[in-house]
């Protein structure tokens, strides 16, 4: 029997899309977005505005602390154009300078009487800016280096950096961050207390939509601290949908002091003695990334090559004399452009999504594992050998919100010669890397140690450890838009001359909310069961909205000069 094309969409998601109730907004402003060629930072020549530039208020219930250098303002009347962002100057009124005191990057603390000025606190970070008679602000969105916001419920700070890697479409990103970062209400749900407040994470089990692609997520905990012992992460739902945790457990790495240590997708730990920087990274159009994948800067390759359905880079690695083994190491994420490609597409449902979402319970993880792969969502690490290119790993969707550190170990028993040649692929635009290296040092000996939560409280006061504690048939459901739950574990004692890194290990589905209207596009969604089209229809995405901004004759010419 031929399939539906509803029996292969289900490993579609919007990769912890916190913003979908808010992009009709968005897609009203996309109208606005200019589509630039090149990302540099630039000064204002004129201290005045373009009377031509098209402005959208902002929240006014949101306060604005302009940051440049050590100096600080807070900025009033505030509207969003194509290029700039623009408000009025203020010096920093007596209930705002506590949070001045605090540095970029850093959570912004706040006491319990503060905590309703502080959620509504926006902390803008830039370079330089030009004034208009003393008070007016114009600021370049090219020149925003940093935007950060305190969650509610968590006291945690979100903080993003402009993309400086994004190519073609830098300030148009720019300022999609910008204005789904303001007008958003919630946010992906891992955070770790760092012993000042709660820090966002990341985003667990990606792509897991519906039961049968439940998997593991290995993700590493930054800037965690422990007190008497004990470490505590927050796990919360702030999305339109219902989330079904089956495990979640801290794991501990005992491993030799200095040595960073990372978890690869089967949990297996790997010690990084001495990553190296590719000698060569060649994207599928020609272009010479090297310089931008050799170190975690926020510089990254962006698979954006508009000739091209599937992207890759082709990285080159000077390899030791002997070495049989490697480790990939990769910095990475999805990107904010596959959000919004991911809401055009559920579009095309209308009212049925809700009931082909239920039919796709009953669909083999396998046939839809496989769908992804067609499609070119997850990220292809494969590596040349003496039988040709090979698959080594498809690593599933992390979010695109926070890289993710990642680790790929390689088999080079069937790699003749002096360099090993790795190629990652994806779709268009599907995914964003910012460092890639290659370690080909063996293995240290490393102890894990798995913590079971002493305590996982939710908002009621309710233990639910027991539900989280196994792989089993017990869940924990979050089902509202503000679950929460604080899991306490507790640390193994550090040994001598050890360090210990921590990985919060999980396992779980979630299941989409959504309300749509209207009739199907049946003829639509039957072309996404072709391997490729949404990768295709990605790319066609692009170039319209190009063409929509009369910007389509700029990208052309600047893809051929490419």
């Amino acid at each position: 029997m031929r399939k539906t094309a509803g029996q292969y969409l289900l490993g579609l998601r919007p990769y912890r899309n916190i913003f979908l109730q808010r992009y009709l907004a968005v897609l009203l402003l996309i109208s606005f977005l200019p589509l630039a060629v090149g990302c540099n930072y630039y000064r204002l020549k004129e201290n005045q505005t373009n009377s031509n530039d098209k402005l959208t208020q902002l929240p006014n219930h949101k306060r604005f602390i302009l940051h440049q250098g050590e100096n600080s303002w807070e900025l009033k009347n505030i509207s969003l154009g194509e290029k700039n962002m623009t408000g009025d100057l203020q010096a920093v009124p007596a209930d705002l300078l506590h949070f001045v005191d605090d540095k970029a990057g850093s959570p912004h603390r706040y006491l319990k009487e503060e905590k309703g000025t502080a959620l509504n606190i926006v902390h803008l970070y830039v370079y330089e800016f030009a004034q208009e008679n003393n008070k007016r602000a114009i600021i370049p969105l090219t020149a925003i280096k940093r935007l950060e916001i305190t969650e509610k419920d968590t006291g945690a700070t979100v903080a993003t950096h402009v993309l400086t890697g994004i190519g073609i479409l830098g300030a148009a990103f720019a300022l999609l961050v910008i204005i789904v970062l303001l007008f958003k209400s919630s946010c992906p749900f891992v955070y770790v207390y760092n012993g000042k407040s709660y820090e966002f994470m990341g985003e667990a089990y990606g792509g897991a939509i519906f039961s049968p692609l439940e998997r593991d997520d290995y993700m590493p905990l930054r800037n965690w601290q422990a007190s008497s012992g004990k470490v505590q992460i927050k796990l919360a739902n702030e999305l339109k949908e219902r989330q079904y945790t089956n495990l979640a457990e801290l794991q501990v790495v005992q491993h030799p002091a200095g040595v960073p240590v990372l978890l690869d997708q089967q949990g297996r730990p790997h010690t990084l003695q001495q990553v190296n920087a590719p000698i060569k990274a060649i994207a599928s159009d020609g272009v010479d990334y090297t310089g931008s994948l050799a170190s975690q800067d926020s510089s990254a390759w962006v698979f954006n090559s508009t000739k091209q359905n599937i992207n890759q880079v082709n990285l080159q690695f000077r390899r030791p004399a002997n070495s049989q083994t490697g480790k990939l190491v990769l910095h990475a994420q999805n990107s904010l452009w596959l959000d919004y490609l991911f809401g055009e597409f559920t579009k095309q449902f209308g009212s049925i999504y809700n009931r082909w979402a239920e039919s796709q319970k009953g669909v083999p993880a396998a046939e839809l594992n496989q769908w992804q792969q067609d499609q070119g969502i997850p990220l292809l690490v494969e590596i040349q050998t003496t039988r040709g290119w090979q698959v080594v790993e498809w690593i599933p969707p992390v979010g695109p919100l926070a890289a993710r550190d990642l680790v790929v170990p390689l088999n080079l028993a069937q790699v003749k010669g002096e360099v090993v040649n790795v190629r990652l692929s994806c779709g268009f635009m599907f995914w964003e890397v910012d460092r890639a290296g290659l370690d080909f040092t063996p293995d240290l000996p490393v102890q894990v140690e798995n913590s079971k939560a002493q305590s996982a409280f939710e908002k009621s006061g309710l233990n639910s450890s027991h539900l989280i504690a196994a792989t089993d048939e017990k869940y924990l459901e979050q089902f509202r838009v503000g679950d929460a739950i604080t899991l306490t574990f507790l640390l193994p004692d550090k040994k001598p001359e050890q360090e210990q890194t921590l990985f919060f290990h999980t396992r779980g589905y979630y299941e989409h909310i959504r309300e749509y209207k209207g009739l199907p596009n049946l003829v639509k969604l039957r072309e996404f069961e072709k391997p490729g089209r949404f990768m295709q229809f990605s790319r066609e995405r692009y170039e319209q909205l190009a063409r929509e901004n009369n910007y389509y004759n700029l990208i052309t010419a600047h893809a051929s000069a490419r």
